[in-house]
């Protein structure tokens, strides 16, 4: 990067269920950003440009036009609108980056979209993804997705249903302690094994629930961050990767994808044992399946060992490598705004921040974005203190 890039402030709503939302689009924006402009203390004008992070089909249309003010478009502050699809959120936060990077801007707002409270079907717009690989009237949607990649690492590993339920138990725990997550129940590997079954072999509470709620990150260059903040975060490096979108061929084995950036972006920052040297991790984790995946694909452990990773502990909060503390995507999925709340999650912690889900003086973390209907495009970002 020819200029160091830092989070200097993180702003969210509280997160809830779309059908106790009673906020507007313009409200949830102006909450967010106002939380995250507050914490640095200073006003929208003093913004230099803002990154919106949507996608088009679950905001009914791209256009951020009903909440333009919270954006600081009075004080005629440039817009810049990003949509990559389910992977979005890190997309804005990577187009901030280069912003600031590249000497353009000083500081830059990331406002992450709650994406599934305009459309009056969401799981009608989720269905429409997967005509690429199967032929319509089988209307799959993202649930059934997961359970393909489920089922597969299911069978090629000898996983159980049961083992499978503990990733989900792992994650509802965290999110006990977070004030933010949207389900805080606490459900035990018994209580997902005994949810309904939704497509095997996911139950519902190995699927994450439809959110509302936003989140908003302020960017800064180096001369501004250690004027307006005592706890900056650093963007070591950022990167994604994206495959053709159609699926035909794919077997559901594993994020391929994901491990190729993974090893890009390690190699970028000197990364050679990343369960040794990252200290918390955020993953975009809607179905329990997936964080299995990612565990293998980000190198913390070989092929077919994410389960007995998750089984030492290794990924608890107080283990050596603590994997969504915040309970992750799989207790509070708002769509593209669940996106940037990775990168968000993984600054609060090193800024010491992470209020109820606080990993142990981490110095060094890693935030993770997904998108398609088949995973084929990432987002990773290496964060350091």
């Amino acid at each position: 990067m020819k200029h160091r890039v830092a989070i200097i402030s993180v702003g969210n709503t509280e997160y809830t269920s779309l059908r106790r939302e009673t906020r507007s689009k313009a409200e949830l924006a102006f909450a967010a950003i106002k939380e995250a402009l507050d914490e640095v203390r200073i006003s929208i004008e003093d913004i230099d440009a803002c990154v919106f992070t949507s996608v088009d089909g679950f905001e009914g249309n791209v256009r951020p036009a009903r909440v333009l003010e919270s954006f600081g478009q009075a004080h005629n502050v440039p817009l810049i609108d990003v949509n990559t699809g389910g992977s979005a959120g890190g997309s804005g936060v990577k187009e901030a980056v280069h912003l600031i990077s590249a000497g353009i801007y000083e500081l830059v707002l990331v406002y992450g979209s709650p994406t599934f409270n305009e459309v009056v079907d969401n799981q009608q717009v989720l269905n429409t993804a997967s005509p690429p690989i199967f032929e319509k009237p089988f209307g799959l949607g993202a649930a059934h997705m997961g359970s393909l990649y489920g089922a597969r690492y299911m069978r090629e590993y000898n996983l159980t249903a049961r083992e499978l339920a503990q990733v989900a138990a792992k994650n509802h725990k965290a999110a006990v302690s977070n004030p933010f997550a949207h389900i805080r129940a606490g459900y035990t590997t018994e209580e997902v094994l005994n949810s309904p079954m939704v497509a095997w072999p996911l139950h519902l509470y190995e699927i994450c629930p439809v959110s509302s709620g936003a989140v908003a990150m302020l960017f800064a260059s180096e001369e501004k961050a250690k004027e307006l903040c005592d706890t900056p975060v650093w963007v070591e490096a950022m990167s994604s990767i994206a495959d053709t979108f159609l699926s035909g061929y794919k077997v559901y084995k594993d994020f391929e994808n994901l491990k190729i950036l993974a090893q890009r972006i390690y190699k970028e920052v000197g990364i050679k044992k990343p369960r040794e040297e990252l200290d918390v991790v955020e993953i975009f984790n809607p179905f329990a399946p997936f964080e299995l995946l990612a565990y293998e694909a980000l190198g913390f452990c070989e092929e077919g060992q994410g389960v007995n990773l998750m089984k030492e502990g290794a990924t608890e909060i107080d283990g050596d490598i603590p994997c969504n503390p915040s309970g992750g995507v799989l207790c509070t999925n708002s769509g593209i705004s669940a996106s940037v709340t990775r990168h968000a999650e993984v600054a609060l912690q090193l800024m010491g921040k992470a209020e109820g889900r606080q990993v142990k003086s981490p110095e060094r973390g890693l935030a993770h974005s997904w998108g398609g209907n088949d995973g084929q495009f990432h987002t990773v970002a290496i964060l350091s203190r």
